[in-house]
């Protein structure tokens, strides 16, 4: 390939790493889930599930993910390490290894080694647009995929160590990611293609014949997953976010696509065109280049909020290089040495430029945790959002909100307690997801092991009765609902309030119940002719309890009284309760053209209260 390229594509390695480390070091890797996650795989030691106790936990639960994305911070936690720093750059380290790991191992397989070109094009113009997002089940996913495929189509038998390799990349892919449903459908074409022409001995005939039921099932449980989610609004935001370049201002991504189409353009023409390919590579270095320019021009302007969405590109790019890489494998594409040498230009250009784009980002998270710590040692108690630095678009020409996703809040403000001694949590608007209720002590995270503290915090909370059973819970405006949501409620009106998609309440029974219970809700659902069908998913604890369908009816009472048994098993798992309505069909006034009013609404409820069975 000659020196001067890979010098350049060596510079490209080193940017990528110094920027993980640097994301790494600044805790970037708690932006989103993150920081619940690991707080909750701390405080339950064990494996996070993201459901339990449903019919289609097996195959909706991304346990095999999970377990790689957790294990070594489960295990440094079970062999003694109690610093909540140390465990979490274990964690941080542990998210951003597997994509360097999987080059290398791609690198080892590859009969040629140019056609690393492909998975580190994949790195560069497709999953580093999440990256801030790193959390992301879909980071893993295509990372073992592309060391899964380079594995299958090594040309020789396996040696002991490549097989040992082999089968910890495909371990977590039976249930890694609904996107398995395709990536898996490649992975058994090669395992087809291998047991035909590669494989020789009965050892490795039977050998890939494993590896492609594995990853049939993969595939089976990714389809079932689809069709049965776990959380039906999830799937919705994912088939929306194919698109996201259109509705977000993403310039990485946007630049990303761009210069995959200038990579196309240099397969495509001629190589006696010295003068056209070279304008194209110098029209990618330059796309490559706006990333970098734009965050440092416009910094305000950065969100992370955006790589949420970007995680689509984590399936798409790496699809799309896959079909290429195969037409260059079966030799239906040809890529002579001088196209490998451009193209391995543009991808090394564009990943110094991405990893300059991540390495300002981290500082910009780098400054709002500042800004978290200052509000989290000058106040106690409860902080509401609304009143904080944080609910800010910007403070000082830098981004504020769009740095932390409104609802992680709650657990940084754990995460970034000085000394662990926990004074103060940031409340999140109400129309945010709590993972759990900081206004109820028996709801904090317990890390009485990693020497959080919460005394300070608890002295300053008011002191809150338990709930007594039969007594209404009032969602009007002058009512008594609030201190009860946990998240996903709009702003209550005089007759009762919306939620949203997903909204929570957290009620302290006193303690465990002695049997069975009644929920009762007088509500309605915003359907409409234009918006027929709404059904609500309620889950107790996590447990689903049952499901209440409204569908649109002229003339029929716009509020009913709803019903529903909540299990004495269900409600004792946790205390206290936390009851979860997940609303399928939610619309808004605006779409259905019957007001100005763009909120997504789901459930209208009125009142609601517990009754014993």
């Amino acid at each position: 390939m000659g020196t001067p390229v890979m010098e350049l594509v060596a510079v490209a390695a080193a940017a990528y790493l110094v920027q993980a480390s640097v994301a790494i070091a600044t805790g970037r890797h708690l932006f989103g889930d993150g920081s619940w996650l690991l707080l909750r795989l701390l405080a339950e030691n064990h494996i996070t599930h993201l459901n339990s106790n449903t019919w289609n936990d097996f195959f909706a639960g991304r346990l095999g993910s999970f377990s790689y994305q957790q294990l070594p911070t489960l295990l440094a936690a079970r062999l003694g390490v109690r610093s909540l720093k140390v465990l979490s750059v274990v964690f941080g380290v542990t998210l951003f290894s597997f994509k360097p790991l999987s080059l290398v191992l791609c690198y080892r397989f590859a009969r040629d080694k140019r056609y690393v070109l492909f998975p580190l094009l994949s790195l560069f113009a497709g999953t580093m647009n999440s990256e801030g997002y790193v959390i992301s089940e879909t980071h893993l996913m295509s990372a073992l995929f592309w060391a899964a495929l380079f594995g299958l189509l090594y040309p020789r038998e396996f040696r002991w160590f490549d097989l040992a390799a082999i089968i910890i990349v495909s371990a977590p892919l039976i249930l890694c990611y609904e996107t398995m449903a395709l990536f898996g459908l490649v992975l058994v074409g090669a395992c087809i293609y291998r047991w035909r022409a590669i494989a020789r001995s009965p050892r490795e005939k039977w050998l890939t014949f494993g590896f492609g039921v594995w990853y049939s099932l993969g595939v089976i449980f990714a389809l079932l997953a689809i069709i049965f989610p776990r959380d039906p609004t999830q799937r919705a935001d994912f088939f929306k976010g194919l698109l996201f370049v259109f509705h977000y201002r993403h310039v990485g991504a946007r630049f990303s696509w761009l210069v995959l189409i200038l990579c196309a353009l240099v397969v495509l023409v001629p190589a006696i065109h010295r003068k056209t390919l070279n304008l194209v590579i110098g029209l990618a270095i330059i796309c490559s280049l706006a990333i970098p320019v734009f965050i440092l021009m416009h910094p305000e302007l950065t969100s992370l909020d955006d790589h949420i969405v970007a995680r689509t590109m984590n399936a798409s790019v790496p699809l799309m290089l896959a079909a290429a890489f195969l037409a260059v494998y079966f030799n239906l594409l040809q890529l002579d040495t001088a196209k490998y040498k451009r193209l391995f230009v543009i991808a090394a250009m564009l990943g110094i430029c991405q990893s300059a784009w991540s390495a300002v980002a981290s500082v910009q998270w780098s400054l709002m945790l500042t800004v978290l710590r200052s509000e989290l040692r000058t106040q106690t108690g409860l902080i509401p959002f609304n009143g904080s630095l944080l609910s800010r678009p910007t403070l000082g020409g830098q981004p504020m909100r769009a740095m932390h996703a409104d609802w992680p809040l709650l657990s940084l403000s754990i995460v970034y307690a000085d000394e662990g001694k926990v004074q103060a949590i940031l409340l999140p608007p109400s129309t945010s997801f709590y993972p759990f209720d900081p206004r109820i002590p028996s709801a904090l995270p317990r890390l009485e092991r990693f020497h959080i503290d919460y005394s300070r915090y608890l002295a300053a909370l008011p002191k809150t009765s338990p709930y007594e059973l039969g007594q209404w819970i009032d969602f009007s405006d002058g009512g008594d609902a609030l201190p009860y949501e946990t998240g996903g409620w709009w702003k209550p009106e005089p007759w009762g309030t919306w939620t949203t998609e997903q909204a929570g309440l957290t009620i302290d029974l006193g303690g465990e119940v002695k049997s069975d219970l009644v929920m009762e809700a007088i509500a309605a659902a915003f359907v409409s002719e234009k918006n027929p069908a709404v059904d609500v998913e309620v889950l107790v604890n996590d447990t689903v309890a049952g499901k209440w369908s409204f569908r649109f009816k002229g003339g029929a009472p716009e509020y009913q009284t709803y019903r529903l048994v909540l299990s004495q098993k269900a409600l004792n798992k946790a205390l206290p309760v936390v009851i979860r309505l997940r609303v399928s069909g939610a619309g808004s006034p605006a779409a259905a053209g019957l007001s100005d009013d763009a909120r997504m609404l789901g459930l209208a409820v009125r009142r609601l209260r517990l009754l014993p069975r």
